[in-house]
């Protein structure tokens, strides 16, 4: 299926014949990226896990595991052994298209999550005690899959009384509901009211690194995990922006797909070069000497370590 221009540049909003080679490749390319997403968060959530040379917290974790459901969610045609099928099974098509609309919120979530919880150890550090910290986190951990439950619940209700919305996307990468401009407002409203205070909360951390740069230069460890959250943020908020076309409409084409595809894998890459994760991996050398009890500053420093 090709789709018109309506004002996108003409690379993000036609796709190729379907049945043409770069349709085909393009397909694979989606997929392939997908996966390597899959392989490299399941990879950093079972290290972080299992491994107390790399420990990390419930939000990090949290943020990873909502990139599994995402690139699942995505790959569910092709784990279904329906890809490339211009009508798959009603059953599967519907489960991806609720998952589909779900999905954006999701990873918005998670992110603020993640970003929240780096604020709180940088105000930590500097000795700025946050009220209510704990419960604030059970709300950061369990809130992003309330928001995906009601979106994909939603979905599911609009397919069964519509079934001839769901369909698979001009781009043939996956399965959304064709018909459905409301429930794409929702989702990108939702997105927008996480990402827009994760946009604070990052302005906010830029700012206590600027005014205490001594501070956090002694911890080098902590300021540079801070600095790869909020470089690879800045890169979630654009491409979570742009997955709000997934589900806002059908005027895009796949090399848009593409783009948001690489988000999974640029997480990967980001998070999975910090040296305690690289030490696990190289399992046939030494580990570090385990370290002694630390002093209240040391510790502060440490949470944003296991961010």
């Amino acid at each position: 299926m090709s789709f018109s221009g309506a004002g996108l540049p003409a690379f993000f909003a036609r796709d190729a014949s379907p049945s043409s080679p770069r349709h085909d490749a393009l397909i694979s390319l989606f997929f392939a990226l997908q996966i390597l997403g899959l392989i490299g968060s399941c990879a950093l959530v079972l290290t972080t896990t299992l491994s107390n040379r790399a420990p990390r917290n419930a939000t990090w974790q949290n943020f990873f595991t909502s990139w599994i459901i995402s690139t699942v969610s995505y790959t569910l045609l092709l784990f279904a052994g329906q890809a490339n099928k211009p009508e798959p099974t009603f059953g599967v098509c519907l489960a991806q298209s609720g998952l589909v609309y779900g999905i954006p919120s999701l990873t918005a979530a998670t992110t603020f999550g993640l970003i929240a919880q780096i604020w709180f150890s940088v105000q930590t550090l500097l000795s700025k005690k946050v009220q209510h910290e704990r419960l604030w986190t059970i709300g950061l951990l369990v809130l992003p899959y309330v928001v995906l439950f009601a979106m994909v619940l939603a979905s599911w209700v609009v397919g069964i009384r519509n079934t001839a919305s769901v369909q698979v996307i001009g781009s043939g990468m996956y399965c959304h509901l064709g018909s459905s401009g409301t429930l794409g407002k929702v989702s990108a409203t939702v997105v927008a009211i996480f990402l827009i205070p994760t946009l604070a909360l990052e302005i906010s951390i830029g700012i206590a690194l600027r005014r205490n740069w001594r501070t956090f230069k002694r911890t080098s460890n902590s300021l540079s995990i801070i600095l790869r959250v909020m470089i690879f943020t800045v890169l979630g908020i654009l491409a979570i922006t742009l997955s709000g076309i997934f589900v806002f409409s059908n005027s895009h084409g796949a090399a848009l797909n593409i783009v948001f595809a690489t988000l999974p894998v640029t997480a990967v890459i980001i998070f999975a070069t910090q040296k305690d994760i690289i030490g696990v991996w190289m399992f046939w050398t030494p580990g570090p000497p385990m370290q002694e009890k630390l002093p209240s500053s040391a510790r502060s420093s440490s949470s944003i370590s296991k961010v």
